[in-house]
């Protein structure tokens, strides 16, 4: 009996501890991190996750936590968890993710390319193969979607004629952004009709698009009532679409928007692996979440979970200084020309 009590004695201290140590988190934070898991379980798009294990280990990673900044550092472990490295914690002016590592590194060209190029630029590089560059944008809240699908269609139009036989257009450097006014500019060499969409985790429909006489909707919603005006875009142009691992976000969502087209064909390395559609969620005038809630397909209905893979592989070779001499590019002029 001693023997027993002396074991429950010594015992005791550490189960008080255990209790006492949920109380060591502040109630305000205890809230936010409340907060955020609820919402993160309603929308995660990764069904495996074991929630209880995941809150657990939350709570017991905040313990001591007095104020929010306490626990910032915890979320890109709970993004990592849940295998979303499209999302993210805004805390005033700085941004908690998990930075998975790339599957394929960057080549140095590309990422000084990036850099480098970050306006639209189009122009011929063979008297009948055109060109377009679309770099990304920082347009997240659509302020400026109407002037980013215009520079898009004015670039087309001067150096679209009579003589353009093909199309290459270029998403090497582009790391995201808005992706709707991309795919607005763009509409005229895209085609009519569905053109892709967001799918949930249980394939709902989140958002279809679709272009009607060169006007790009979502759903039955217009995104840019900007109109091409210059020479006509053949209907069935042969388009070769370049894309890197750089090619990321809204840069996938525009080159998916391609895939399934008539004449229609990807060239290049495996893209950057951010198909998903993010949706926000405020958590209080500080803070807010990012989180991706559905994943992009294609006009067929195909999903792309991860990332895209070229139709055509060109690994490294590129060259934005002397276009004629860049091996993706290369490439792209040969299957134009044989599908002309």
């Amino acid at each position: 009996m001693k023997r027993i009590l002396a074991v429950i004695i010594f015992l005791t201290p550490w189960i008080v501890k255990a209790q006492n140590d949920k109380s060591l988190i502040a109630d305000s934070v205890r809230a936010y991190l409340d907060s955020s898991l609820n919402i993160i379980r309603k929308h995660s798009l990764n069904t495996k996750v074991n929630w209880n294990d995941l809150r657990s280990n939350v709570y017991a990673k905040a313990i001591g936590a007095k104020r929010y900044e306490d626990v910032l550092h915890l979320y890109p472990y709970i993004f990592e968890q849940i295998d979303d490295h499209h999302g993210s914690l805004k805390f005033r002016e700085k941004t908690y993710s998990w930075n998975k590592k790339a599957a394929n590194p960057i080549n140095n060209i590309i990422a000084i390319a990036t850099k480098k190029y970050q306006s639209v630029n189009a122009e011929k590089i063979t008297k009948d193969i055109a060109y377009i560059l679309i770099p990304g944008n920082n347009d997240f809240r659509g302020k400026q979607m109407d002037s980013i699908a215009k520079e898009i269609k004015n670039a087309l139009s001067k150096v679209n004629d009579k003589n353009i036989k093909g199309w290459v257009i270029d998403l090497r450097v582009n790391t995201g952004g808005n992706m709707y006014p991309m795919i607005a500019g763009l509409s005229d060499l895209i085609g009519e009709g569905k053109v892709g969409g967001f799918l949930t985790s249980t394939y709902e429909p989140n958002g279809s698009w679709i272009i009607k006489n060169g006007t790009f909707y979502v759903d039955s919603v217009k995104v840019s009532p900007i109109k091409y005006s210059g020479y006509p875009v053949g209907k069935d142009i042969p388009v070769a679409i370049l894309i890197s691992g750089n090619t990321a976000s809204s840069g996938e969502m525009t080159a998916i928007s391609f895939i399934g087209r008539t004449k229609s064909v990807i060239i290049g390395e495996q893209s950057g692996a951010y198909t998903t559609s993010n949706l926000g969620f405020k958590l209080n005038k500080y803070s807010g979440l990012n989180l991706a809630v559905a994943y992009a397909a294609d006009r067929n209905g195909k999903i792309y979970p991860k990332y895209l893979e070229p139709d055509l592989k060109v690994v490294n070779g590129d060259n934005f200084e002397n276009l004629k001499d860049d091996l993706k590019i290369k490439k792209a002029l040969i299957w134009l020309r044989k599908n002309k």
